[in-house]
Protein backbone atom coordinates (compact mmCIF):
# COMPACT_ATOMS: atom_id res chain seq x y z
CA UNK A 1 0.00 0.00 0.00
CA UNK A 2 1.28 3.44 -0.95
CA UNK A 3 0.76 6.02 1.77
CA UNK A 4 -0.65 9.32 0.52
CA UNK A 5 0.40 11.96 3.10
CA UNK A 6 -1.83 14.64 1.58
CA UNK A 7 -4.90 12.42 1.80
CA UNK A 8 -4.06 11.46 5.37
CA UNK A 9 -3.59 15.09 6.35
CA UNK A 10 -6.93 16.03 4.84
CA UNK A 11 -8.61 13.10 6.62
CA UNK A 12 -7.12 14.12 9.98
CA UNK A 13 -8.17 17.74 9.54
CA UNK A 14 -11.69 16.70 8.54
CA UNK A 15 -12.17 14.26 11.43
CA UNK A 16 -10.57 16.52 14.05
CA UNK A 17 -12.80 19.38 12.96
CA UNK A 18 -15.80 17.08 13.42
CA UNK A 19 -14.72 15.71 16.81
CA UNK A 20 -13.32 18.87 18.44
CA UNK A 21 -15.71 21.76 18.55
CA UNK A 22 -16.96 24.66 20.68
CA UNK A 23 -20.46 24.20 22.11
CA UNK A 24 -22.52 26.93 23.75
CA UNK A 25 -24.71 25.73 26.61
CA UNK A 26 -28.17 27.24 27.18
CA UNK A 27 -26.74 29.36 30.01
CA UNK A 28 -24.17 30.85 27.64
CA UNK A 29 -21.16 28.95 28.99
CA UNK A 30 -18.75 27.79 26.26
CA UNK A 31 -17.37 24.26 26.37
CA UNK A 32 -14.87 22.41 24.21
CA UNK A 33 -15.95 18.97 23.07
CA UNK A 34 -13.07 16.48 22.72
CA UNK A 35 -12.42 12.76 22.97
CA UNK A 36 -10.51 13.09 26.25
CA UNK A 37 -12.38 11.00 28.79
CA UNK A 38 -12.12 9.35 32.22
CA UNK A 39 -11.94 5.52 32.51
CA UNK A 40 -15.69 5.36 33.24
CA UNK A 41 -16.43 6.99 29.88
CA UNK A 42 -17.27 10.50 31.13
CA UNK A 43 -15.68 13.12 28.90
CA UNK A 44 -13.56 15.88 30.33
CA UNK A 45 -15.74 18.97 30.75
CA UNK A 46 -13.42 21.66 29.38
CA UNK A 47 -14.85 25.14 29.87
CA UNK A 48 -13.73 28.07 27.75
CA UNK A 49 -13.78 31.65 29.00
CA UNK A 50 -11.89 34.91 28.77
CA UNK A 51 -8.77 35.04 30.93
CA UNK A 52 -7.92 38.00 33.11
CA UNK A 53 -4.85 38.53 30.93
CA UNK A 54 -7.06 39.07 27.92
CA UNK A 55 -6.48 35.66 26.33
CA UNK A 56 -8.49 32.48 26.76
CA UNK A 57 -8.79 30.22 29.79
CA UNK A 58 -9.41 26.47 29.72
CA UNK A 59 -10.82 25.13 33.00
CA UNK A 60 -12.16 21.81 34.25
CA UNK A 61 -14.11 23.68 36.98
CA UNK A 62 -13.08 21.12 39.59
CA UNK A 63 -14.43 18.08 37.75
CA UNK A 64 -11.10 16.19 37.71
CA UNK A 65 -10.64 16.28 41.49
CA UNK A 66 -14.34 15.53 41.96
CA UNK A 67 -13.91 12.40 39.81
CA UNK A 68 -10.85 11.39 41.84
CA UNK A 69 -12.77 11.92 45.10
CA UNK A 70 -15.17 9.10 44.20
CA UNK A 71 -12.51 6.56 45.24
CA UNK A 72 -9.80 8.60 46.99
CA UNK A 73 -9.54 11.02 49.88
CA UNK A 74 -8.54 14.29 48.24
CA UNK A 75 -6.54 15.58 51.23
CA UNK A 76 -4.41 12.42 51.22
CA UNK A 77 -4.21 12.42 47.43
CA UNK A 78 -2.71 15.92 47.40
CA UNK A 79 -0.25 15.19 50.20
CA UNK A 80 3.03 13.28 50.31
CA UNK A 81 4.53 11.82 47.15
CA UNK A 82 1.39 12.21 45.04
CA UNK A 83 1.25 15.87 46.04
CA UNK A 84 4.83 16.38 44.92
CA UNK A 85 4.12 14.63 41.61
CA UNK A 86 1.05 16.81 41.14
CA UNK A 87 3.17 19.94 41.64
CA UNK A 88 5.66 18.59 39.10
CA UNK A 89 2.92 17.96 36.52
CA UNK A 90 1.54 21.46 37.01
CA UNK A 91 4.99 22.98 36.59
CA UNK A 92 5.77 20.99 33.45
CA UNK A 93 2.44 21.60 31.70
CA UNK A 94 1.63 25.14 32.81
CA UNK A 95 -1.47 24.14 34.78
CA UNK A 96 -2.57 26.47 37.56
CA UNK A 97 -5.41 26.64 40.06
CA UNK A 98 -8.59 28.32 38.86
CA UNK A 99 -9.67 30.15 42.01
CA UNK A 100 -9.95 28.35 45.35
CA UNK A 101 -12.33 25.58 44.35
CA UNK A 102 -9.82 22.92 43.32
CA UNK A 103 -10.22 23.54 39.59
CA UNK A 104 -7.37 23.28 37.10
CA UNK A 105 -6.94 25.84 34.35
CA UNK A 106 -4.60 26.79 31.53
CA UNK A 107 -4.39 30.25 29.97
CA UNK A 108 -3.48 30.71 26.32
CA UNK A 109 -3.48 33.32 23.55
CA UNK A 110 -6.39 32.68 21.15
CA UNK A 111 -4.05 31.72 18.30
CA UNK A 112 -2.50 28.96 20.48
CA UNK A 113 -5.83 27.39 21.46
CA UNK A 114 -5.33 24.10 19.50
CA UNK A 115 -1.97 23.38 21.17
CA UNK A 116 -3.33 24.47 24.57
CA UNK A 117 -6.31 22.14 24.24
CA UNK A 118 -4.15 19.05 23.77
CA UNK A 119 -1.72 20.17 26.49
CA UNK A 120 -4.64 20.65 28.89
CA UNK A 121 -6.16 17.26 28.06
CA UNK A 122 -2.84 15.47 28.47
CA UNK A 123 -2.19 17.28 31.77
CA UNK A 124 -5.56 16.27 33.23
CA UNK A 125 -4.88 12.68 32.15
CA UNK A 126 -1.53 12.73 33.96
CA UNK A 127 -3.23 14.11 37.09
CA UNK A 128 -5.88 11.39 37.05
CA UNK A 129 -3.24 8.72 36.43
CA UNK A 130 -1.74 9.53 39.84
CA UNK A 131 -4.61 7.44 41.22
CA UNK A 132 -2.95 4.39 39.65
CA UNK A 133 0.08 4.65 41.91
CA UNK A 134 -0.01 1.72 44.32
CA UNK A 135 1.27 2.07 47.86
CA UNK A 136 4.39 0.13 46.81
CA UNK A 137 5.08 2.56 43.98
CA UNK A 138 4.48 5.52 46.25
CA UNK A 139 6.92 4.06 48.77
CA UNK A 140 9.68 3.51 46.22
CA UNK A 141 9.17 6.98 44.77
CA UNK A 142 9.26 8.38 48.29
CA UNK A 143 12.80 7.13 48.90
CA UNK A 144 13.98 8.61 45.60
CA UNK A 145 12.35 11.95 46.38
CA UNK A 146 13.81 11.95 49.89
CA UNK A 147 17.31 11.33 48.52
CA UNK A 148 16.91 14.14 45.98
CA UNK A 149 15.65 16.52 48.65
CA UNK A 150 18.54 15.74 50.99
CA UNK A 151 21.10 16.25 48.22
CA UNK A 152 19.60 19.63 47.41
CA UNK A 153 20.08 20.82 51.00
CA UNK A 154 23.16 19.06 52.35
CA UNK A 155 26.60 18.48 50.85
CA UNK A 156 26.83 14.82 49.82
CA UNK A 157 30.17 14.56 51.62
CA UNK A 158 28.33 15.11 54.92
CA UNK A 159 25.81 12.33 54.28
CA UNK A 160 26.40 8.60 54.77
CA UNK A 161 23.70 6.24 53.53
CA UNK A 162 22.99 2.88 55.23
CA UNK A 163 25.23 3.81 58.15
CA UNK A 164 26.27 0.96 60.43
CA UNK A 165 26.32 2.23 64.05
CA UNK A 166 28.56 0.91 66.81
CA UNK A 167 26.09 -1.34 68.59
CA UNK A 168 25.81 -5.13 68.91
CA UNK A 169 24.59 -6.85 65.73
CA UNK A 170 24.99 -3.53 63.93
CA UNK A 171 24.54 -5.01 60.44
CA UNK A 172 20.86 -5.56 61.29
CA UNK A 173 20.37 -1.96 62.45
CA UNK A 174 21.41 0.20 59.51
CA UNK A 175 20.53 3.88 59.62
CA UNK A 176 18.98 5.30 56.43
CA UNK A 177 21.17 8.42 56.61
CA UNK A 178 23.86 9.56 59.01
CA UNK A 179 24.36 13.32 58.64
CA UNK A 180 27.11 15.45 60.17
CA UNK A 181 25.54 17.75 62.70
CA UNK A 182 26.38 21.05 64.36
CA UNK A 183 26.62 19.30 67.74
CA UNK A 184 28.89 16.49 68.82
CA UNK A 185 26.03 14.03 68.29
CA UNK A 186 25.45 12.48 64.86
CA UNK A 187 22.11 13.07 63.18
CA UNK A 188 20.22 9.94 62.10
CA UNK A 189 17.50 10.42 59.49
CA UNK A 190 14.94 7.76 58.60
CA UNK A 191 12.38 7.70 55.80
CA UNK A 192 9.05 6.23 56.93
CA UNK A 193 6.75 5.48 53.99
CA UNK A 194 4.44 3.01 55.77
CA UNK A 195 3.47 1.22 58.98
CA UNK A 196 6.05 -1.55 58.57
CA UNK A 197 8.91 0.95 58.36
CA UNK A 198 7.51 2.82 61.36
CA UNK A 199 7.64 -0.38 63.42
CA UNK A 200 11.12 -1.26 62.17
CA UNK A 201 12.42 2.21 62.98
CA UNK A 202 10.96 1.94 66.48
CA UNK A 203 12.86 -1.33 67.02
CA UNK A 204 16.11 0.17 65.72
CA UNK A 205 15.93 3.34 67.82
CA UNK A 206 14.99 1.33 70.91
CA UNK A 207 18.04 -0.89 70.33
CA UNK A 208 20.28 2.18 70.13
CA UNK A 209 18.88 3.58 73.37
CA UNK A 210 19.34 0.28 75.19
CA UNK A 211 23.01 0.31 74.25
CA UNK A 212 23.47 3.97 75.22
CA UNK A 213 24.20 5.18 71.70
CA UNK A 214 24.10 8.98 71.65
CA UNK A 215 22.47 10.59 68.62
CA UNK A 216 19.74 12.91 67.39
CA UNK A 217 17.08 11.78 64.92
CA UNK A 218 14.63 13.07 62.34
CA UNK A 219 11.82 10.89 61.00
CA UNK A 220 10.38 11.80 57.61
CA UNK A 221 6.99 10.29 56.69
CA UNK A 222 5.41 9.78 53.29
CA UNK A 223 2.10 10.53 55.00
CA UNK A 224 2.05 10.58 58.78
CA UNK A 225 -1.75 10.37 58.90
CA UNK A 226 -1.62 6.86 57.38
CA UNK A 227 0.43 5.47 60.29
CA UNK A 228 -1.79 3.80 62.95
CA UNK A 229 -1.93 5.84 66.15
CA UNK A 230 -0.45 3.09 68.33
CA UNK A 231 2.55 2.64 66.03
CA UNK A 232 3.04 6.39 65.80
CA UNK A 233 2.90 6.75 69.59
CA UNK A 234 5.57 4.06 70.08
CA UNK A 235 7.79 5.67 67.47
CA UNK A 236 7.42 9.12 69.03
CA UNK A 237 8.57 7.69 72.39
CA UNK A 238 11.99 6.77 70.98
CA UNK A 239 12.38 9.14 68.01
CA UNK A 240 13.18 12.80 67.65
CA UNK A 241 11.73 15.39 65.28
CA UNK A 242 9.04 14.28 62.86
CA UNK A 243 8.21 15.60 59.40
CA UNK A 244 4.64 14.76 58.39
CA UNK A 245 5.42 14.40 54.67
CA UNK A 246 7.85 15.53 51.98
CA UNK A 247 5.28 18.16 51.03
CA UNK A 248 6.03 19.91 54.35
CA UNK A 249 9.11 21.46 52.77
CA UNK A 250 9.42 24.45 55.11
CA UNK A 251 9.24 22.21 58.19
CA UNK A 252 11.73 19.78 56.66
CA UNK A 253 14.20 22.53 55.73
CA UNK A 254 13.96 24.22 59.12
CA UNK A 255 14.42 21.11 61.25
CA UNK A 256 17.16 19.65 59.10
CA UNK A 257 19.20 22.83 58.69
CA UNK A 258 18.94 23.59 62.41
CA UNK A 259 20.94 20.43 63.10
CA UNK A 260 22.98 19.64 60.01
CA UNK A 261 26.51 21.00 59.78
Amino acid sequence: MTIDPVALRNLLCERLCEDVRVDARPDGVLMLRTHFEFPDGDRYPIHLSEAASGGLRLSDRGHTLMHISYEHDIDSFMDGTRGMLLERIMGETGLSWDGDGGAFCLDTPPERLPEALFTFGQALTRVYDLTLLSRTNVGSTFYDDLADLLSSLIDDAKIERDYQPRVPNSQAYLVDYRIESKSELPLFLYGVPNRDKARLTTIMLSHFHRHDLRFESILVFANQTEIPRTDLARLSDVGGDMISSLAARDDFNRKLLQRAA
